[in-house]
């Protein structure tokens, strides 16, 4: 899978720009603030029908605009036409979207997993001493665009959490019965389920991949999952702390995962305690390269990778890492080093 050439239009900085690329390793170079990251962020629109940099579709567009356009043409095994269309509603102030593949409008069902993308984002190195809602959203991030089924149970799921928090909130003033919840349970539980099974089977696969890896401080990492499972007996047990607390106690809003390592003297050590920074961005390396693997096997498919100024964080061993993975996929890199060349002097280079 590559992408051949892609069209901006109203998209964040650029008011209309087409920029065609190589099938292997592409260099995006230019100055702080010239747009070399709204590249990237375009081809994950195209991916996931999101952005990795915001919550926000509004922010997508370019400023007192009310459409916008990403569209791009790529390879997997037939050509295809693939588009992204962000329209505002002048009156509510909404995006909608629009998914179209090959001029036809689709379903987001239909439309999410034929473009596949890994994206490599500096802030990812923050991802092990981070908080537990950074984790969660890094492997929200993953599965979304993966399987439409994590899509729409996280969707359903939020929409659940938000609702039967506010009932909570109701029924302590005694404007609402604790008989209304029983939909937003049933809600919460059904949809946890679904995620919590894709995140567990991601971990096992991400397990799985680093004990058999060929580096030798990959193959000593791990990492723990665990789950804030939401049960019908934990939803009654729980009521009345959660009716006091105004929220609910369990779910998959509660998740996390730690990464742990058996290079000190000490088996499985965590990582956010005893991992130095170089141990620490490598082990998030590693999980992106997981993630690689995880969606290889899932769909047979080489996905895309995106590199946002990624060299900045990595030393030249895993500079060099990066770059030997890469060479196996079509690769977007950006920087603003020009020195950036010397590592990929075999890419195209996009000057910005």
């Amino acid at each position: 899978m590559h992408l051949q050439k892609i069209l901006l239009q109203n998209f964040r900085s650029y008011d209309q720009k087409l920029i065609e690329f190589d099938p292997h390793a592409n260099l995006i170079i230019g100055s702080n603030g010239s747009g070399k990251t709204n590249i990237l962020e375009a081809i994950y629109l195209l991916s996931s029908g999101k952005s990795f940099r915001t919550s926000s579709l509004s922010n997508l567009l370019k400023w007192d605009q009310s459409f916008s356009a990403v569209k791009a043409k790529y390879f997997n095994q037939d050509e295809a036409e693939i588009e992204v269309q962000l329209i505002k509603d002048p009156a509510h102030r909404n995006i909608k979207r629009r998914f179209l593949i090959n001029k036809l409008e689709k379903t987001r069902k239909l439309f999410l997993g034929n473009l596949k993308t890994v994206v490599f984002d500096p802030e990812d190195v923050r991802l092990i001493n981070g908080s537990p809602s950074r984790r969660r959203e890094f492997i929200d991030r993953i599965l979304y665009p993966v399987d439409w089924r994590y899509s729409q149970a996280l969707t359903q799921f939020n929409k659940a959490l938000k609702h039967r928090n506010e009932l909570l909130d109701l029924i302590f003033q005694q404007k609402a019965t604790s008989s209304e919840l029983f939909y937003w349970d049933q809600s919460l539980i059904k949809n946890a389920e679904i995620i919590h099974k894709f995140r567990s089977d991601f971990f096992k696969s991400a397990n799985i991949f680093f004990s058999q890896h060929s580096h030798p401080e990959i193959r000593q990492l791990s990492i723990d999952y665990f789950p804030s499972i939401v049960t019908a007996q934990k939803l009654e047990s729980d009521f009345q702390i959660e009716l006091r607390k105004g929220y609910t106690q369990h779910g998959v809003h509660r998740d996390d995962y730690l990464f742990k390592s058996s290079i000190f003297n000490t088996p499985d050590k965590d990582l956010s305690q005893w991992g130095s920074r170089g141990q620490q961005r490598l082990a998030v390396l590693a999980l992106k390269l997981a993630e690689i693997n995880y969606i290889e096997e899932l769909s047979s498919t080489k996905p895309i990778l995106l590199l946002d100024d990624i060299f900045s964080e990595l030393d030249p061993e895993h500079q060099q890492l990066v770059t030997d993975i890469c060479s196996q996929y079509q690769s977007f890199f950006t920087s603003s080093d020009s020195g950036s060349q010397n590592v990929l002097s075999h890419a195209k280079l996009i000057n910005l």
